[in-house]
């Protein structure tokens, strides 16, 4: 192989390396100057949600109870309001993240959080009001799984109430025990 041939082979992998080190450091820069942590997402959706101030998020370790899991669980700094973010799977696998409040025992509020794409329904549910119909209810005699699903969505039904089941069972057999309120 000549010199000329070597040094231009040579200087193309120079520019190509440059540019990819460029490139990465680019991208880090936005990564970092873009990122959103979802547990602080989670933190504030659940201040701005109750009013109240969580000082420490607890992860619920990814324990699965049945079709949902719990993401994330916090106590209120007053220990009035125990805030959970809980995923359900429905249609196709797919997910449905609830945020539901329970004060005193009584669910006090709930929230729809991230829905996967393949709830192609899910609007049927909200306008149906699924989550809402569980504002009000006493969690100690709750089963979610038997409320009935909407007609025409109940994979997407099945995604919120596996949800809704995740967080109320975890919240029996985790903290409905202690003093909640």
């Amino acid at each position: 192989m000549d010199k000329a041939k070597f040094r231009s082979m040579l200087q193309c992998i120079l520019v190509l390396s440059a540019i990819a080190l460029c490139s990465g450091l680019l991208l880090g820069l936005f990564n970092l100057i873009t990122y959103v942590d979802p547990l602080q997402s989670a933190y504030d959706r659940f201040a701005q949600d109750t009013g109240a101030t969580f000082s420490e998020m607890k992860d619920a370790d990814g324990e699965t109870i049945g079709d949902g899991s719990v993401i994330y669980y916090a106590l209120s700094d007053d220990g009035s309001v125990h805030a959970f973010l809980a995923e359900g799977k429905g249609f196709q696998g797919g997910a449905v993240q609830v945020y539901l409040y329970i004060s005193d025992g009584v669910i006090s509020k709930v929230g729809y959080g991230e829905v996967d794409s393949s709830q192609t329904y899910i609007d049927r549910v909200k306008d149906a009001k699924l989550l809402e119909s569980f504002e009000g209810k006493e969690v100690a005699s709750l089963n979610a799984l038997s409320t009935d699903t909407v007609s025409g969505a109940t994979g997407s039904s099945k995604g919120v109430l596996n949800a809704v089941n995740a967080a109320v069972e975890y919240y029996k057999e985790h903290v409905g025990g202690e003093n909640n309120g």
